[in-house]
């Protein structure tokens, strides 16, 4: 497999969701934004820029072998990430990803432990690896696409977009009771946000009072 068909495949999952979706060749430049020379900085030799909704991402091959080779490689998509960045809005930097397809896993190698290191490091921004099987390539894809934000868990739910307010807020409340918080403050929690003209300072402070802590 290779990170073009790992590119195609996340336009058609962006598309899937109704998200505006497209290739974005400046994310794998040589040059900033504004600036006319070339970076001096090593960059990789494949890559693919692509936007998925809010989500500016690169998409690119990555060999699962020594670790010191997983190393080098993040270093010369950090820096193409970099160059990246100057093409994005603020907002967008942050949403920032790097989607890796693996490429001649090496017999022999560690890959658990080599693709721990890759998808660990955030210094940059979240990186996802591809690890595709070629005997049930879709399923190791959907297995992939799970771990991403292109996931739709949604679709398990009949909420509509449209839905009631209160449905909305009865749904917001689960998800909240869900991650830990008790019923009581999960229902003041979305009481809080639904305030109109709170500014955030005071926003935070009162959800953080909500749950008892001085």
């Amino acid at each position: 497999m290779t990170a073009e068909e790992l590119r195609d495949r996340l336009l058609a999952s962006a598309f899937s969701l109704g998200w505006n979706a497209k290739e974005e060749p400046d994310f794998v430049s040589a040059q900033f934004r504004g600036r006319p020379d070339a970076s001096t900085a090593a960059l990789p030799k494949v890559a693919y820029g692509i936007r998925l909704g809010a989500y500016p991402a690169i998409v690119a091959p990555v060999t699962i072998g020594k670790k010191t080779e997983m190393q080098e490689t993040l270093r010369l998509l950090h820096s193409q990430m970099v160059i990246a960045r100057s093409y994005m809005t603020r907002n967008e930097v942050i949403n920032a990803h790097i989607f890796l397809c693996a490429v001649n896993p090496s017999s022999d190698a560690d890959w658990r432990t080599v693709i721990d290191i890759a998808e660990r490091d955030e210094s940059v921004c979240r990186k996802v690896i591809w690890l595709p099987n070629s005997k049930n390539l879709d399923q190791s894809y959907v297995e992939f696409l799970a771990r991403t934000f292109l996931a739709a868990p949604w679709e398990d739910v009949s909420e509509r977009h449209d839905a009631p307010l209160d449905q909305v807020q009865g749904l917001a409340a689960t998800l909240l009771t869900e991650a830990g918080l008790q019923e009581a403050v999960a229902t003041a929690w979305i009481d809080i946000v639904d305030q109109a003209g709170e500014d955030l300072e005071s926003m935070v402070e009162r959800l953080v009072r909500a749950r008892g802590i001085p």
